[in-house]
């Protein structure tokens, strides 16, 4: 079984130039799912030479245009390469009137789109096509965001925590995990100002790693220009800072 990860963009809203908004592809086997769509992902997933027919499902945290305003660009990019599946898109509730909003500037819609609402903070099953298992949690962000707990074949877990400060119900569904996809939106220092815009640090995202006994963290939604190792290890977890097109075998 082949499982991947591919960063199709790894800042947040106000970031470097170096790194564009927030979207992962998740690659197990030939099936693709993607965990947000922000706005040019699209492109960045056109350089990866993944196919866009073996998209099964999209994932979305919240309604932040980092995360989402690339929805549109992929429903009509697969419209016009004859995407024959039902589109899945996994989201919160309180954004429905968005995506269709966003699904509304298409004038011509040949894609088959099925929106899930999810209604559940705590546990609530999103997703399950046998291949991969996943569950939402309420994370803790300005205008609420959700997190994604992915069971890959229940052989590999799989956190993604979306925008969010610390809190405990990230701390509950990490314990264990194989792999955290935590955001760094600021450096080290930075906890007070971070957590008051429901976003965490470096120092966040590793203290939980090691508390949790995770394997491997990877670094996202960063929103510095300080220039990092692509990897390094802290105590048993293995520390990851992907670039843009960067592509991490699980």
């Amino acid at each position: 079984m082949t499982i991947k990860l591919y960063f199709l963009g790894t800042g947040g809203w106000v970031g470097p130039a170096s790194r564009t908004y927030s979207s992962i592809a998740l690659k197990v086997n030939e099936n693709i799912y993607l965990l947000d769509v922000g706005e040019s992902s699209f492109k960045n997933f056109q350089k990866t030479y993944l196919n866009p027919l073996n998209i099964t499902a999209i994932f979305l945290t919240h309604a932040h245009g980092d995360h989402i305003l690339g929805l549109p660009t992929y429903v009509i990019n697969l419209g016009a390469l004859g995407y024959e599946r039902i589109l899945k898109v996994i989201a919160p509730k309180w954004i429905g009137e968005a995506i269709h909003s966003l699904l509304d500037l298409i004038t011509d819609l040949k894609v088959k789109v099925e929106v899930k609402l999810l209604e559940g903070y705590d546990g609530e099953l999103a997703f399950n096509n046998g291949e991969v298992k996943v569950w939402s949690y309420g994370g803790k962000h300005i205008g609420n965001s959700l997190m994604y707990k992915l069971h890959v074949k229940n052989k590999l877990i799989i956190v993604y925590t979306g925008d969010t400060a610390p809190n405990e119900m990230l701390e509950k569904i990490v314990k264990d995990a194989d792999v955290l996809i935590h955001e760094a939106t600021f450096m080290w220092g930075f906890e007070k100002i971070a957590h008051s815009a429901g976003h965490s640090t470096i120092h966040d995202a590793i203290k939980l790693a090691l508390k949790m006994n995770v394997k491997k963290l990877i670094l996202t939604h960063i929103g510095f220009a300080l220039k990092l190792p692509r990897s390094f290890k802290v105590g048993k977890t293995v520390v990851y800072v992907p670039n843009e097109l960067d592509v991490i075998s699980l």
